[in-house]
């Protein structure tokens, strides 16, 4: 809107034969303050019917929900369930429903099951599952959740949306549920992975989904673009919700089932969220034979990048506001209280535990983030090798640096030229996430001293560079 006024007032100016009035000038003036009010109202309305419409979809989530147990007690379906969730049917063990209706109020929420309204269909055999157009969605500690889309639409393509979990959420017909020791025994079934499969590990906002798309455009790739399951899993790691067992056998499980066989498909590129750093050592154990690469960029980049994208999304403004009004955290501990159980491994609580009080939501984002990097770190210091890769290095030498990664991956160097096609386009187009997209556009607020502050305190606990200087993690694929 800002742009639009001040591109106006320059025609306006530019068509004038001779010097503006003091009149002319405060109409001008007037206007210009008129529009810019008028943009705030209808941005803080706007925000108000999102707060408003995901509100009043969660209310009726919850009242179908408490209708229909009622209902499925009434008409036996209960029983069903309870029968299937504790073993004693397996061929009937798949709830199916058909999606009525969706809602999220954040698209930096990881994919849950109350994401969608549905009606009971029937019960279906756990190799339904195995349908092309049937997608693994998300992990509960009991249960696995599918989505069924029109099969004209692959939600692994990266045409369809960059990323693989709001192809799904926006595309899903029907949502498929099943125990978690039938998707177990499901998975065993299918078993491990018939093709290649490259995982893509990185700090978030480095350029891995270029990565990512950059290997797409190999023929016969198909990639997974945060297919979020596995950040179900490892946020249920950091809350305790699975024991090592369990843990250790849903990886495989949903590894297994991301990578069922498909027509076509010759090999597989698997790019998880950042948090998933803790899930790469129970991958590597269970698939020796992935190849891996770790992308990261320099802190300052990492962490301006994830402070723009943040403050375009509205659930996480009204989170930010909550947790830097001293009154509500004083009075709702809670917030501030949630934030901390994102933070991987004891060593980086441990160091941040004693500051976060005094630092503000950037302080926070800065620690959860940054405890996967340390995570990594821990994990190269017990001499677990994977490749890493610098993001400036590809922007500064993209062929010599993809030629050097197609060999670390043993992909045919013909296909290089190919896969740097990706570069001209940009990669998290239709998304908040894209900082290309939304470029000319003014953020909610800007970043100020004081997030910078909180964030380099942040840096420093946990003994990484401050967001002035250059990181360098080993094993550097440029090596």
């Amino acid at each position: 809107m800002n742009s639009i006024i001040k591109e106006i007032l320059e025609q306006i100016i530019q068509q004038m034969d001779r010097p503006l009035s003091f009149a002319a000038i405060s109409g001008i003036i007037g206007g210009g303050l008129f529009m810019w009010n008028l943009s705030r109202f209808l941005s803080s309305l706007k925000t108000s019917w999102e707060v408003l419409t995901i509100s009043a979809y969660y209310v009726c989530h919850a009242v179908v929900r408490s209708l229909q147990r009622l209902l499925w007690t009434y008409n036996g379906v209960a029983d069903q369930l309870v029968m299937a969730e504790y073993g004693a049917v397996y061929d009937t063990c798949v709830h199916v429903q058909k999606i009525i209706h969706r809602g999220r109020f954040s698209i930096m929420n990881h994919p849950r099951p109350w994401d969608f309204v549905g009606v009971h269909e029937g019960f279906a055999h756990p190799q339904t599952l195995l349908n092309p157009s049937i997608t693994l969605y998300c992990v509960t500690p009991t249960h696995a959740y599918f989505l069924q889309c029109p099969e004209d639409i692959d939600v692994h393509q990266s045409s369809i949306s960059p990323f693989m979990y709001m192809a799904q959420y926006y595309h899903a017909e029907k949502i498929y549920s099943i125990p978690l020791g039938h998707f177990h025994r499901l998975a065993d079934e299918v078993g491990d992975p018939r093709v290649p499969v490259i995982w893509i590990t990185s700090t978030g906002r480095c350029g891995s989904t270029l990565v990512g798309q950059m290997l797409e455009k190999l023929p016969g790739t198909r990639c997974l673009s945060e297919s979020d399951s596995l950040t179900n899993i490892s946020l249920m790691q950091r809350a305790s919700q699975l024991g090592p067992s369990e843990l250790s056998k849903t990886i495989r499980s949903t590894v297994r089932m991301l990578c069922k066989e498909a027509p076509g498909v010759q090999r597989i590129v698997f790019k998880c969220r950042f948090n998933c750093v803790t899930e790469l050592e129970p991958v590597m154990d269970h698939f020796p034979q992935f190849r891996h690469i770790y992308v990261y960029r320099n802190l300052g980049a990492v962490m301006k990048s994830y402070f723009k994208f943040l403050h375009r999304d509205t659930a996480m403004c009204l989170l930010e506001w909550l947790v830097n009004s001293r009154l509500i955290s004083h009075a709702v501990p809670f917030v501030r209280n949630y934030l901390v159980h994102f933070i991987a491994g004891k060593e980086s609580l441990e160091k941040v535990e004693p500051i976060l009080p005094k630092v503000n939501f950037m302080g926070y984002v800065t620690a959860i983030i940054c405890s996967c990097i340390v995570e990594f770190q821990n994990m190269t210091r017990k001499g677990i090798v994977v490749q890493t890769l610098h993001y400036d290095e590809l922007m500064r030498n993209p062929v010599e640096v993809t030629s050097k990664l197609f060999q670390l991956l043993s992909l045919p160097q013909d296909y290089v030229h190919m896969s740097l096609a990706a570069m001209q386009h940009d990669t998290q187009h239709g998304t908040i996430l894209s900082n290309i997209y939304y470029r000319n556009s003014s953020n909610a607020r800007q970043m100020t001293g004081k997030d910078t502050k909180d964030i380099n305190v942040v840096l420093q606990a946990m003994g990484l560079p401050d967001m002035k200087h250059e990181m360098s993690l080993p094993n550097s694929l440029m090596e």
